[in-house]
């Protein structure tokens, strides 16, 4: 696997988590802010980026008579993270690996 490029969505911790916890559960914005320890902010600009790349998708609710957004995993999100689950089991398994792995980043 020389030369491997991990996507952008997975070179940050905020949205690594984020991704790892919408895999097996629906989750609020509040949640996920409680899972994360992330400000508003961070958090609502990292989600904003995992929808543009369509690896999660949102739906406003109420809850109580109170508006919330919920956020999931979609099914290119858990393509995406099931590959790179198979990329970090490889580098355990090759240890020369890591001279070859870059993250790529969009300016």
């Amino acid at each position: 696997m020389k030369g491997y490029q991990i996507q952008e969505a997975f070179c940050s911790k905020l949205r690594l988590q984020i991704i790892s916890n919408l895999v097996s559960k629906k989750l609020l914005f509040t949640e996920l802010k409680k899972l994360t320890n992330a400000s508003d902010g961070n958090l609502s600009v990292q989600l904003k980026k995992l929808e543009g790349w369509e690896y999660i998708k949102s739906e406003k609710k109420l809850i109580n008579g109170k508006g919330v957004t919920q956020y999931q995993i979609t099914e290119i999100g858990i393509k995406q993270f099931e590959e790179y689950v198979v990329f970090l089991e490889s580098v355990i398994a090759d240890k020369n690996i890591c001279e070859c792995v870059f993250c790529t980043y969009e300016s």
